[in-house]
């Protein structure tokens, strides 16, 4: 009988106090779900472009950016390892997270690379010795060499989404 007269009062303070402390963490926990983080904003998934800041290996470097922009110098083909030959293997970290992807080009009309072998090229300044190649004409929609037109001394063609670049010593 003492227990029952002694604990009845104790819960009634335990669910005052910790009914609004719960109600509380279940509406944070909910609101953080359903928020835009910037987590979920740099998650890497295919179709998304990154902006490839560092290619050495065993550093490679990249942030999650938007596909329109010019610093955005790749598109996510695949996520792993076992590149296409076509496409470019990434092996380090996007933001805070270690990824290995497969890439395929998002070059910029105007822009310089410098060529990296199986790495992503690097952006770089047009002047510098390192730049290998400069995009004269990047056609969307189309996968036609053909289109390059005389300036272009080489191209290259990515099936999805169809893009052709023609490219030129800078």
């Amino acid at each position: 009988m003492r227990f029952s007269v002694i604990f009845p009062e104790k819960r009634l303070l335990a669910r005052i106090v910790l009914g609004p402390v719960a109600a509380m963490a279940l509406v944070g926990a909910v609101v953080s779900c359903s928020s835009d983080d910037s987590s979920s904003a740099n998650a890497v998934a295919v179709g998304s472009c990154v902006e490839v800041g560092d290619n050495a290996a065993g550093a490679m470097k990249a942030t999650v950016g938007d596909c329109s922009s010019a610093k955005s110098n790749y598109r996510i083909v695949q996520v792993g390892a076992d590149c296409a030959a076509d496409n470019a293997a990434f092996d380090g970290t996007v933001g805070d997270a270690k990824s290995s992807l497969c890439l395929a080009p998002n070059f910029a009309e105007g822009s310089c690379y410098a060529e990296a072998g199986k790495r992503p090229a690097k952006t770089v300044d047009c002047t510098a010795a390192e730049a290998s190649f400069k995009v004269v004409k990047r056609i969307d929609g189309e996968t036609d060499e053909l289109l390059c037109g005389m300036d272009a001394t080489q191209f290259r063609t990515v099936p999805d989404p169809k893009t052709t670049f023609c490219m030129a010593k800078p």
